[in-house]
């Protein structure tokens, strides 16, 4: 058979023609694809950008409807509601109440706008924006309403690279995007103001004209409230990217078949017969080194010598990276015996330095403990109020981080230090005051800096609160440059300066400050409220029938309850405190109606009814009196629903107002009034838990029914322990009798 022959040259020519094909078609395949990839990129875009922005305007259109109902229930004014422009009542399509906005009222509203549900058209605002309208019915009125969306906020979902925009059914463009994409594409759009609906573009990509002369690649879908989401992007940038990439992915490869062929060649003859000699030498170490004994160095140093002759007669090759790599090869044979003492001390400093580092560490993990745990304690004390349980939280945890044998805390009080709170000193800290002059702690105050005493017998104005104290650290307390108090950690051993522990403490110090002050301010704001809550208190016993000790007994009876139910010490207090203030409602009441011992007329009972809601139009809006004018509008509410002034049911009723309503019917049942006579406590006890026909104990919490009945016996020593003051027979003869 006769062997074919061939040209070197034409067989080359061959190869480069096929992979000139080859280069070709995956440049080809790689534009097609790259454009295929970016399309559904952009796609992924618009779906991720329609959940995110969708979730945006719903959160909106939430706070609005809800704005809406509480202007059609009083709760707001219509100079605090955001976003809701315009509301009104209507019935069928004619306006009949304004409750915020422009329009008059008779004015007969277009149908396609009276829509259920919101949507976007074409009513603008004062500054020409599209408002979100539709109607919503509010207590079974109707209510029309026209929002301004703060489409901004789809700012940060927009997509990057591509268009979005939003537009009304009629084609007006609400939002374009950030206003930071000022291409000429987008510029263009916001002039122009308007944009096309294709019913090719509906769920897929088309290809157009823009009016900016531009073609570009767009897909429209609906979005949210009517709107239409577009996204373009033009086709110039799209075709430049899939050629850029089709040109990098033949590049590609020709440069990896060219380095490959490079690679293979320079392995075969440079490096490949290198690494076998040098595998062959390994294989021999690690025959020869599986074959000492442990510890014998002689023959482990007779070994490292022959293995280093034999790297050392080596061949070269035209690779100097490889020859180098056989170069430090052999170098490391004939040093490993020097370098075996090197690393044993090198070990051994290693370890030290480990132990160190250890040291260190655990006392990193104590200060971030330590400041953890204080954070803690504030977010603790920001929901319940209660500062003296944060201090001494805080004090139990810094003397069980730090081990000391106590942790105390004493505040400022003119010219004297009070403990304030402690933990530690074997349980056996008393509480003191102690004159600030001439003693360790005024130092560190002055100074306004920590004071470490190593030795407090070596330190003559150290004044140590317990006999086993031999050191103590001196923390200054302060609060926008008012001195507070003094933080002490004390210790029953002598111990040395430790500037870590103090720069850990510092930042807990403060902390600590602005509770002594938080605490000082709410004593100070706590006096002023009782003062006026007792003036209060006097002026409505003048006024009606209710005497000054009948409003006290509410307030304790207040207090059993909330703590009874596990309110903090806080609440307990305050609903003692404003539980007195339930019914200055009655001021507004004439006092013929207060005093009837009649039954009232339903006129009368009206505007008995008013007195809750009068009661808090008296105290204001002050945040403060927050609790206050809760229990002016609820403590008339019933569990059931049957109360007044709104029916409130449940837990409809906040906890005062359940609190306040049982307290204010036990004392009422055991008073004497105008209208009946006082009842034993056996009586008003039985009343509240089994009902008479006009109480019920369908009227109360259940919660606090149960907490009334465990603590009955309290109730009745209240009301023995401050008891009305005995009338003349004159009011007797008015108050049927009562004693």
């Amino acid at each position: 058979m006769k062997r074919r022959i061939i040209s070197l040259g034409g067989f080359f020519s061959v190869i480069l023609l096929f992979f000139l094909a080859v280069i070709l078609l995956e440049g080809g395949l790689t534009a097609f694809f790259r454009i295929r990839s970016q399309l559904q990129e952009f796609t992924d875009r618009g779906e991720t950008f329609t959940r995110v922005g969708s979730h945006f305007l719903k959160q909106q259109v939430r706070r609005g409807e809800a704005s809406v109902r509480g202007l059609v229930r009083g709760w707001s004014s219509p100079d605090r509601v955001n976003g809701v422009l315009l509301a009104t009542v209507i019935e069928d399509s004619t306006i009949v109440s304004v409750l915020k906005g422009w329009l008059p009222e008779g004015m007969v509203l277009p149908p396609e706008i009276l829509i259920p549900g919101w949507e976007m058209n074409d009513l603008l605002d004062q500054f020409g924006r599209n408002l979100l309208t539709g109607t919503m019915t509010v207590d079974g009125k109707t209510v029309f309403a026209a929002m301004d969306l703060d489409l901004n906020e789809l700012n940060v979902a927009g997509t990057p690279d591509i268009l979005p925009i939003l537009s009304t059914s009629t084609g007006s463009v609400v939002w374009t995007g950030s206003e930071e994409n000022t291409s000429g594409l987008a510029s263009h759009i916001r002039a122009r103001g308007l944009v096309a609906r294709k019913a090719s573009a509906e769920g897929a990509w088309s290809l157009l004209r823009s009016h900016y002369g531009e073609r570009v690649v767009l897909r429209q879908e609906p979005f949210l409230y009517g709107l239409r989401l577009s996204l373009v992007y033009p086709l110039s940038s799209l075709v430049r990217s899939a050629m850029y990439g089709a040109a990098v992915s033949g590049s590609a490869t020709v440069a990896a078949l060219l380095a490959l062929f490079l690679i293979w060649f320079v392995w075969r003859r440079g490096i490949y017969s290198g690494i076998r000699n040098i595998t062959s030498l390994a294989e021999d170490m690690s025959a020869r080194l599986a074959d000492l004994e442990g510890g014998d160095h002689i023959k482990a140093a007779e070994a490292m010598y022959s293995l280093s002759k034999r790297f050392a007669g080596l061949k070269e090759t035209f690779v100097l990276e490889m020859n180098a790599f056989t170069g430090n090869l052999r170098n490391l044979f004939q040093v490993i015996s020097q370098q075996q003492e090197e690393l044993t001390a090198f070990n051994e400093e290693t370890e030290a330095m480990n132990q160190e580092l250890e040291t260190v560490n655990n006392r990193l993990v104590m200060r971030e403990a330590l400041w953890e745990r204080t954070l803690e304690f504030s977010r603790t004390f920001a929901r319940s109020e209660d500062s003296h349980q944060a201090i001494s939280s805080t004090l139990h945890t810094i003397r069980r981080d730090v081990g000391a044998f106590g942790v105390l805390l004493s505040a400022v009080e003119g010219d004297h230090y009070r403990l304030t709170a402690s933990s530690g000193y074997n349980g056996e800290l008393a509480p003191f005051t102690i004159p600030k002059n001439g003693i360790a702690a005024t130092e560190s105050v002055l100074t306004g800096a920590p004071l470490w005493v190593e030795d407090i017998s070596r330190y003559p104005s150290a004044r140590p609160v317990h006999p086993s104290v031999k050191s103590e650290l001196l923390v200054p307390l302060f609060q926008s440059g008012e001195e507070e108090g003094v933080l002490e950690i004390a210790f029953d051993r002598v111990s040395k300066k430790d500037p870590f522990l103090i720069e850990t403490l510092v930042p807990v110090a403060s902390y600590l400050g602005g509770l002594v002050h938080g605490e000082k301010m709410r004593r100070e704001v706590e006096a002023s409220y009782s003062y006026l809550a007792e003036k209060l208190q006097f002026v409505t016993g003048i006024y009606h029938d209710e005497t000054e000790s009948h409003i006290a007994r509410i307030g304790e009876y207040c207090r059993v309850l909330a703590g009874e139910l596990g309110r903090s010490h806080g609440e307990q207090e305050k609903i003692a405190l404003f539980a007195r203030l339930h019914d200055i409602g009655k001021l507004k009441v004439p006092r013929e109606i207060l005093s009837k011992p009649a039954e009232l007329t339903a006129e009368e009972f009206r505007v008995i009814t008013g007195h809750p809601a009068w009661g808090a139009d008296i105290l204001g809006d002050a945040a403060w009196l927050a609790m206050a004018r809760r229990i002016c509008l609820t403590h008339h509410e019933k569990w059931d629903g049957s109360g007044y002034p709104r029916g409130l049911k449940g837990r409809q009723i906040p906890w005062e107002g359940q609190v306040t309503a049982l307290a204010d019917v036990y004392d009422a049942l055991r008073s004497c009034r105008a209208y009946k006579p006082a009842f034993s406590h056996e009586q008003a006890v039985e009343i509240i838990t089994r009902g008479d026909g006009r109480v019920e104990p369908d009227h109360f919490s259940p919660e606090v029914l149960q907490a009334f009945a465990r603590r009955r016996e309290t109730f009745r020593e209240i009301f023995e322990t401050m008891k009305d003051r005995e009338f003349s027979p004159k009011e007797q003869e008015f108050f049927h009798g009562c004693p």
